[in-house]
């Protein structure tokens, strides 16, 4: 009973850090595509974008680079991560492991987590810092439109309206978010937008 009752607030704790962070805003969102992360690839001129918003080739550079400087400082925010889990997943192997040590390195990992989802946060500012009046109500209007992604979606399906026809030659690639993004490949097929976190 005693050695139940020890790990309690292990279990606890494990529960709270698993939940999920609230969600964030629209726009400049959470994440990075796991290509560039990695890699450090220069990521595709986002043409559609630009021509909406009125994008300078400045500030299309600017952004760039801040999302890639962003990318690069949490990767290796993610592989201490990595490193704190696998240190976990080893002390989970033993009969006897210590809740105290495994305890400190789930607190470990919800801090290293919140460091990144800062970066992030604070990307976002400086990316908007670099838009006009003009540019930022645009942004604005395109958040708002995300929300009927599914209700076009469906429209589609009940043949109301008829799908977006992609430019020749377009098809799925990787994205900056987590989801699919646009690039070149087959052509597209009841393609669906990736989850919300990315730039386009």
């Amino acid at each position: 009973m005693k050695q139940v009752l020890k790990w309690i607030p292990v279990i606890i704790l494990a529960a709270l850090v698993a939940l999920p962070a609230p969600a964030q805003r629209m726009g400049f969102g959470p994440g990075m595509g796991p290509g560039w992360a990695a890699g450090a690839q220069t990521p595709p001129v986002p043409t559609a974008l630009k021509d909406y918003l009125g994008l300078t080739d400045q500030q299309v550079q600017q952004l760039t680079d801040l999302r890639k400087q962003v990318a690069e400082e949490n990767r290796s925010i993610a592989e201490q991560i990595r490193a704190k889990r696998q240190e976990i997943a080893e002390l989970m192997k033993s009969a006897n492991p210590d809740p105290l040590k495994v305890g400190q390195l789930h607190v470990d990992i919800k801090k290293l987590n919140d460091q990144r989802l800062a970066k992030l946060e604070t990307l976002r500012t400086q990316a908007l810092a670099l838009l006009t009046a003009e540019q930022k109500q645009k942004l604005a209007d395109l958040e708002k439109s995300m929300s009927l992604a599914q209700a076009a979606r469906q429209a589609v399906a009940l043949g109301l309206i008829a799908p977006p026809q992609p430019p020749a030659g377009a098809g799925l690639g990787a994205g900056f978010g987590r989801g699919a993004g646009m690039g070149a490949g087959a052509p597209m097929r009841n393609a669906r937008p990736g989850r919300a976190g990315g730039w386009f």
